[in-house]
Formats: structure tokens, C-alpha cells, sequence
């Protein structure tokens, strides 16, 4: 087998474990268009997988993804095949979570302290320039934080999770 095949064959597997975890066929698959985000902690461990659907897919095919898991525009999946044993398992469930607080932040256009749309880590709060408010932390997965940031979407609401 040439690596050209190979790399068809790695593809084509990639692609089809893809549409398994979206619970799409791969024609169904190859109606959209996406990108693969790693969705990992601070060092490096990737605890989840993010599709990105991107615009122009059939309204069929997005209403088959409504009900699977979302961080913002991203659809959650989890890729078959990866071998956990179950001391990793365990170990990525607690670190797959964090803390995040409301954030206090320094308007200088109204001369007022504000709080922020988005809730943050201690360092993304630092980040934004921002201070935690105290008593006002919720433990979230790290699947809700932006991806690649230390704060949440903006309006979100832990209680809804």
C-alpha cells in the first residue's frame, strides 16, 4: 500500500468515526462542512473533541445534531477507539472540571467597576483585567470554558448545567 492509500484509508476511517459519534452517515457527513477542535486543559491533555459546524449546512443535518452535547458553536463528540484504562478515566473526570467566578471589571469609558457577561478561572479573570467576586464560584466542566480561555461564553448561566 502506497502512503497516498494510507493516508485515504486513515481518512476515510477518521471520517467515518466522525459521522458515528455526530450519529450521521458519512454521506450525511460529507453534506457539511467542519472543523475537528481539541478541546484540552492547560497541559495539553485533550479531554474532548469539538466539531465546528460551518455555515451552509442542510437544516436536516443540523436538526439530527440539536440534541448532542454543544459548548457554544461546538458539537461535543467522543471518538471510539481511544483506550482509556481506568485510573486515566478517572484522573481526566477531575481534571476536566474548574472553577469560575463573576468577574469584576474597571470600565475606563464610564469611570465604574461592572460586572463581566462572562464568569472566569482566577487566571482568566487576570486575563481580562478583571478580579473574581468572592462567594460567587461554580464548579463547570472545562468543556464550558471558550476553547483555548479561562472564561465562559458570554451570558452563561451554571445553574442550567
Amino acid at each position: 500500500m502506497s502512503s497516498g492509500q494510507l493516508d485515504d484509508e486513515y481518512d476515510r476511517e477518521e471520517a467515518e468515526a466522525i459521522a458515528a459519534a455526530l450519529d450521521l452517515t458519512p454521506d450525511e457527513l460529507n453534506e457539511i462542512e467542519y472543523t475537528i477542535n481539541e478541546i484540552a486543559n492547560d497541559d495539553g491533555l485533550v479531554y474532548a473533541y469539538g466539531v465546528e459546524i460551518k455555515e451552509g449546512a442542510p437544516q436536516h443535518i443540523l436538526d439530527r445534531l440539536a440534541g448532542l452535547p454543544r459548548r457554544g458553536n461546538l458539537v461535543l463528540i467522543h471518538l471510539a477507539g481511544d483506550a482509556h484504562d481506568a485510573d486515566q478515566e478517572q484522573m481526566e473526570i477531575e481534571m476536566a472540571r474548574t472553577t469560575v467566578y463573576k468577574v469584576k471589571l474597571y470600565n475606563i469609558a464610564t469611570d465604574e467597576v461592572v460586572i463581566s457577561r462572562r464568569m472566569a478561572t482566577y487566571e482568566g479573570a487576570a486575563k481580562m483585567g478583571g478580579w473574581p467576586v468572592e462567594g460567587t464560584g461554580h464548579v463547570v466542566d472545562l468543556a464550558d470554558l471558550e476553547p483555548g480561555e479561562e472564561w465562559t461564553p458570554r451570558d452563561f448561566d451554571p445553574t442550567t448545567i
